[in-house]
């Protein structure tokens, strides 16, 4: 189940911050001396700290008297729960106790001066929410009080139609009254960003006073303007699922749309019994593809592996503008013949990655090219020029009277309208598409449809832990290498990401992630852990057994030192004469071992080099004998057989 608010409440003052303890299993029937303790000294404080004050001038008590004015509830006459329990006590010096686990919430409530609330989770037969009422919730008489009838527009707390507390905060309702019996509470306590540290502090304490009071694990939420929703209680197997999906949805992103609206999309579509139609879209300017390029692939193959449809476009049409995301001038713009040779390039590729038989792939000429000059107007009237400068590009090509083509804002929009042509229920890619992706939410919007959903995946460093992943700056890993070499390169990442590369490159279980997080926290060796990484990568784009010979290549050389059986042979026709070390240097730098004689001469030099087991500074000096066979070491792990003939 879910504690829910309603959008008009969650904008009041600063905006609502509920704090929101979910706790099972707490005895609410023996006496527990200690809370009473609590709760009298706390009450006795008070008592004290409010003589001879107006409580209706109290700062803490300002803010939720303002609020509940906007709500058209005169907080006079309905003060709220805090209010009212804090006039008590200036008026009678004391404050009777109830049961152990609303003495608690009491207890709270009046230390930090905010509303506590304490339901009985047993009690709820649907979602609580606290929204306005509606007509069905007036037509039931057990939310009416004797001489006041609730009212549609009212605040309320209420589970299905069952009101549990009237004017928000004012007054609990016999529906939301907690029995001796109970065992299951949640306990929201009501706040504004105005007073967050307070709710945060209140909440904290509490998750502490419950561990120590009844020995149970309390856990603790938030409810803000960015998560309108928590979940709490038991799941049944759908919101097992749905959740199930959020967490490997959200595996690794940088940035997404809120985790609530997420858990809405997929329950929709459960509903209806169709898959989301997840949206990528490819830029046909570089056709090559690497791990970097693969962690929104990877992304995608985890959604089909869901259930979901992949839908990759083919920015033919854009591509003829050429993205300018992060340029500072204009792009070349593409040719015809260019898309079409890359695109096939890199669908090749792309299916190496993403389940072909749960991919629809389109090129958006379908739908741009038959655009009329009536269309592309509406289309650009959906924006401003004021929205397309406030990306950094745009802005900064604009300030420093660089060339900026009218044309270019076009390729934002045209990116957006390819969400709506497909009815993309989500759109995936790097952060540095952030400006063009949510502009498909807003042109959805537009034109009738819910917005996508967003996941911004993070760029990936290459090897060297240092730069962006690039082909060019030799840190990347490809996904066509030998197993080998992948499995090499990848141990060559830095300790510190190990983890990141797990998230981002892998389909490893959010769950797996977390526990391999605990090892290394624990102590356990960054190197064993970085292993089956490696052999995770290997296995994904090489095959299983591949990764596992690579494996066992590796410990051969790297750990055991040991010559592995498919090194470079190098054969030499020495006549009747022992070969030179110069005919040595000129087979490794003819062979491509080595840029040059000169590279590989230093390894010599410099103490790197073995022949047989036995070190070897000079080359000059090294004679091998016509008929014999031997093992060259250059470095820590590169090996070679020469073979004198």
């Amino acid at each position: 189940m879910f504690l829910r608010v309603e959008k008009k409440i969650l904008e009041l003052r600063s905006g609502i911050y509920i704090g929101v303890v979910t706790a099972m299993g707490l005895d609410n029937q023996s006496p527990n001396e200690k809370i009473g303790q609590l709760l009298r000294g706390e009450v006795e404080a008070a008592a004290g700290a409010l003589s001879g004050k107006n409580l209706k001038e109290d700062e803490d008590l300002q803010l939720y008297r303002c609020a509940m004015k906007e709500l058209g509830v005169n907080p006079s006459k309905y003060p709220c729960s805090i209010e009212a329990i804090l006039t008590r006590i200036s008026k009678k010096g004391e404050f009777p106790a109830v049961s152990p686990v609303v003495d608690l919430g009491n207890y709270i409530s009046i230390k930090y001066r905010l509303p506590v609330g304490v339901h009985d989770l047993d009690t709820l037969q649907e979602d609580l929410w606290i929204r306005l009422a509606g007509e069905e919730d007036c037509g039931m008489e057990e939310n009416h009080l004797q001489g006041d009838e609730l009212k549609p527009g009212e605040p309320v707390y209420v589970s299905g139609h069952l009101v549990r507390t009237r004017r928000w905060i004012w007054r609990q309702m016999p529906a939301g009254r907690v029995a001796e019996t109970a065992k299951n509470f949640l306990f929201p306590i009501d706040g504004f960003y105005d007073n967050r540290e307070q709710v945060e502090a209140a909440c904290a304490e509490l998750v502490s006073r419950i561990r120590e009071f009844f020995s149970v694990e309390a856990e603790f939420g938030v409810i803000n303007r960015e998560n309108d929703e928590i979940r709490f209680g038991f799941m049944t197997e759908e919101e097992k699922e749905i959740e199930n999906q959020i967490a490997i949805m959200l595996k690794g992103v940088a940035q997404s749309t809120a985790t609530p609206e997420i858990r809405r999309k997929l329950a929709e579509a459960g509903r209806e019994g169709r898959p989301l139609r997840v949206k990528l879209g490819l830029d046909p300017s570089a056709p090559d593809i690497h791990i970097g390029h693969s962690v929104v692939l990877r992304k995608i193959r985890q959604l089909q592996d869901l259930g979901h449809k992949a839908v990759i476009i083919i920015g033919d049409y854009t591509g003829m503008i050429g993205d300018p995301t992060g340029k500072s001038k204009t792009r070349k713009q593409l040719s015809r013949e260019d898309v079409e040779r890359n695109a096939e390039t890199y669908m090749e590729q792309i299916f190496k990655i993403i389940d072909r038989d749960r991919t629809e792939v389109h090129f958006n000429s379908e739908w741009l090219s038959k655009m009329n000059f009536g269309d592309v107007i509406e289309l650009a009237a959906k924006c401003t020029v004021a929205r397309m400068l406030e990306r950094d590009d745009f802005n900064k090509r604009y300030t420093n009277h660089l060339p900026l083509s009218v044309h270019e804002f076009f390729y934002p929009l045209m990116q957006a309208y390819d969400s709506v042509a497909i009815e993309a229920d989500i759109e995936l890619g790097g952060t540095d598409q952030t400006f063009n992706i949510l502009m498909g939410r807003n042109i959805q919007r537009d034109y009738g449809q819910t917005p996508q959903l967003t996941l911004f995946m993070p760029l990936l460093e290459g090897i060297d832990g240092v730069e962006k992943m690039s082909k060019s700056l030799g840190n990347y890993v490809g996904i066509s290498e030998p197993a080998a070499v992948i499995y090499e390169k990848i141990m060559k990442i830095p300790d510190s990401l190990i983890l990141k590369y797990y998230n981002l490159c892998t389909d490893v279980h959010p769950d797996e992630v977390a526990k391999l997080q605990k090892m290394l926290e624990d102590g356990v060796n960054p190197r064993d852990v970085k292993m089956m990484l490696a052999l995770e990568i290997t296995g994904l784009y090489a095959g299983k057994e591949a990764a596992v010979q690579a494996q066992e290549h590796f410990r051969m050389v790297y750990q055991k030192n040991q010559m592995p059986e498919d090194v470079p042979s190098l054969e030499i026709d020495g006549g009747s004469d022992p070969v030179q070390g110069e005919q040595i240097l000129n087979l490794l730098a003819g062979g491509g071992f080595y840029k040059t004689k000169s590279e590989a001469r230093r390894i010599f030099q410099q103490g790197g080099a073995q022949v047989d087991g036995e070190k070897v500074t000079d080359v000059k000096a090294l004679a091998l004998p016509v008929g014999t066979e031997h093992t060259l070491k250059m470095g820590k792990n590169r090996f070679f057989k020469i073979l004198v003939r």
